[in-house]
């Protein structure tokens, strides 16, 4: 049991961190960037996460449902709900496209590699992942996932320990606008964290919400409990790290990597491969997820359009400037999440209801 926990919450961690996440640079944006208040930004998001992935996992398992996807459809019924399934899959879809962009920037930026090997080698990786099915997700995830974190909080850590800099200038220098920051929330941190938390409920509203339904609903719940402790205990260190170096970090486009040179360069060197990873372990379940809308686990036409998928994310993510469309998508998808928030709600009060009055 303790093993199975300790998997699901893995995989929740690996699901979660992403390129932005390892590099830090969401961090900064969304967190660091408001100083005394990044931690109002942390609990704001926090909220979010536990709330709808309890959400997720509980009516996941009430209603059965066979299909990650069909979850949006217990929140919001069928008409509202199946526009939800087509967009989040087809959102997660382009988000691999994005992972893919990712893993062929930091192919070409930090190792001098030619332009499509990145995305190729990630391609390659997440179609042999995906094309066996979720369990064989799972797997990959639950490994990789601490990993990561153990890394991200090692190098938080030292960079704390050896900086010359003090945590509380930090702060002040911040609070009084001494560097130019790129803020989310335009000045407001609960605004950014609700941002945040909303960004990737339709990541996990497919995933945990067929996991609740496929294994027992109380250890995927611990699991991903767990999962949040670490990653928000993370990203908690990871800002006082950055806040107390913030001025070598406010303006540098991966400020993970800063950190990790001011402690060796040959760490440096190292973590490009963990900012790779971290792409990696989001792509799978990415792809995963919008191949899952349109055929079933395990079959035939399952591993077809697994391989056809991920051929064409990275040929899109190779061959198409989709900066301008993706700022789009990601904007709509963070009204969608919002509004999803607001079924949510609803559906659980009526259901506390009808349980109590049982």
């Amino acid at each position: 049991m303790i093993k199975r926990i300790l998997g699901f919450s893995a995989a929740c961690i690996a699901f979660y961190i992403g390129s932005g996440f390892a590099t830090m640079q969401e961090i900064m944006q969304y967190e660091a960037s408001y100083g005394s208040m990044f931690w109002v930004v942390i609990l704001t998001t926090a909220i979010i996460y536990i709330y709808t992935n309890l959400s997720f996992i509980e009516n996941g398992h009430n209603a059965k449902i066979r299909r990650g996807g069909d979850i949006y459809k217990v929140y919001c019924g069928n008409h509202i709900g199946i526009i939800y399934d087509y967009f989040s899959a087809f959102f997660c879809y382009m988000c691999f496209v994005v992972m893919c962009g990712g893993a062929n920037s930091t192919a070409i930026e930090q190792w001098g590699l030619p332009n499509g090997v990145g995305a190729i080698i990630l391609s390659i990786s997440s179609i042999t992942t995906v094309y066996f099915g979720l369990n064989n997700v799972l797997k990959v995830l639950k490994y990789i996932g601490p990993i990561i974190i153990f890394l991200i909080l090692l190098i938080a850590i030292l960079s704390i320990i050896n900086s010359s800099n003090d945590f509380i200038s930090g702060i002040q220098s911040i609070d009084n606008k001494q560097y130019k920051i790129i803020q989310v929330g335009r000045g407001n941190p609960i605004a950014s964290g609700i941002s945040y938390g909303g960004f990737v409920i339709l990541w996990f509203a497919s995933f945990l919400g067929e996991l609740g339904s496929k294994y027992n609903p109380e250890e995927v719940k611990k699991g991903m409990m767990l999962s949040s402790i670490a990653i928000f205990g993370t990203a908690a260190l990871c800002c006082i790290a950055l806040i107390t170096n913030i001025d070598m970090t406010w303006n540098v486009e991966i400020p993970a990597l800063t950190l990790a040179n001011m402690i060796h360069p040959m760490l440096a060197l190292f973590f490009a491969i963990i900012i790779y990873l971290g792409i990696y372990t989001s792509a799978c379940p990415l792809l995963w997820t919008g191949i899952r809308k349109i055929s079933k686990d395990g079959t035939t036409r399952y591993k077809l359009f697994t391989v056809i998928g991920g051929i064409s994310g990275c040929l899109i993510a190779c061959l198409f400037p989709y900066k301008g469309l993706l700022n789009i998508l990601y904007g709509i998808n963070g009204y969608l999440g919002f509004i999803l928030i607001a079924f949510m709600i609803v559906n659980d009060i009526r259901v506390f209801f009808i349980k109590k009055n049982r």
